[in-house]
């Protein structure tokens, strides 16, 4: 039996829809029932035998930080893939980001060691690579910088990758992947879905720096792959293509039939608005979104070799154009 954290998020869910049509019998957490209910729309856009499908998949409300809900959900399974995270950028959310991806995930690779699961496959972030910003092209052997500026997110998700290679040295067999800026489309209000609505919202501005991106299916297809393979105790970058801010939101707004950002955020614009944010912050008006961290993350070119996971399993990522191409025409519909 396969367990699946975060069974209401972009991964979890497109996950889930896979391993039913794969007939795995398989058990999912969730926190909320308003996002069970969108789940269920998600199923509907996407499989004809929705009902069917949603109805197949054990559903268990269980929070990654509820010992006791948490323990009830690992009975009788036998391989686990964690994927629910707390997703932002907003510097002031780092104790919930701590909580949710760093306690969190400690919780999960201790009831895997208690229920003497087979296999962890941990879904990380590029971001909790770290590496050093004077690396053109980072790969799978670039290792956390300490003397650098990173954003909440990347320190959780950092925490949360040293809490499953502390269950490697217990005895517990892991893959982390390490995937970039997800796309995926249905679930418009999370995650990397919101650029779709943000774009058809009128968003004018664009950063500046590169991003690396894959897409949802692949992702999901490459865990698949990993689960069932020998491999053990490795990491994996997942990242179809690397590209400029404002060459993805101009793809992005070509989809839908929008009108592209035009307006560069330029590193001392973003400062200034950094340094806005500290005035108000003290004045007790706002909370910090901005950091120093995140404004090198949007304006910085480094780019991410994902290609090792290829070798690895015979894998090919798909065309991220026809991605896009996909999911704005979702979108549209």
């Amino acid at each position: 039996m396969i367990l699946v954290t975060g069974g209401t998020g972009i991964v979890g869910a497109h996950l889930l829809l896979k391993c039913v049509k794969q007939n795995t019998k398989v058990v999912a957490t969730y926190r909320r029932e308003e996002s069970l209910k969108k789940i269920k729309t998600l199923f509907e856009n996407l499989s004809p035998n929705h009902r069917k499908d949603f109805n197949t998949i054990q559903w268990i409300k269980a929070p990654i930080n509820d010992l006791t809900l948490l323990n009830n959900a690992f009975k009788n399974i036998d391989y686990v893939y964690h994927c629910a995270a707390k997703v932002t950028l907003a510097d002031y959310r780092i104790e919930k980001l701590m909580k949710s991806n760093v306690e969190g995930t400690a919780n999960i690779v201790n009831a895997s060691i208690k229920h003497k699961i087979k296999k962890l496959v941990y879904v990380s972030s590029i971001a909790a690579i770290g590496a050093e910003k004077n690396i053109v092209t980072v790969d799978e052997d670039a290792s956390w910088n300490s003397d650098q500026n990173h954003t909440a997110y990347a320190y959780s998700k950092y925490g949360a990758e040293l809490e499953v290679w502390r269950g490697s040295q217990e005895g517990l067999n892991v893959v982390i992947v390490n995937p970039g800026v997800i796309l995926a489309g249905e679930l418009w209000g999370r995650s990397t879905a919101t650029l779709f609505r943000d774009v058809a919202n009128g968003l004018r501005f664009y950063p500046t720096g590169s991003t690396a991106v894959v897409d949802v299916e692949d992702v999901v297809n490459v865990l698949i792959k990993l689960m069932k393979s020998d491999i053990l105790n490795e990491r994996f970058i997942l990242v179809a293509k690397n590209i400029s801010q404002k060459k993805l939101l101009s793809k992005i707004a070509t989809s839908i039939g929008i009108k592209p950002p035009n307006i560069p955020l330029k590193k001392w614009f973003l400062f200034s608005a950094f340094v806005v944010e500290k005035i108000l912050k003290i004045m007790g008006i706002r909370k910090n979104f901005l950091s120093l961290a995140l404004i090198e993350t949007l304006t910085s070119d480094q780019k991410y070799d994902g290609s090792k996971v290829c070798a690895a399993i015979n894998f090919n990522y798909g065309d991220i154009d026809e991605t896009i191409k996909r999911i704005g025409t979702s979108f549209r519909r």
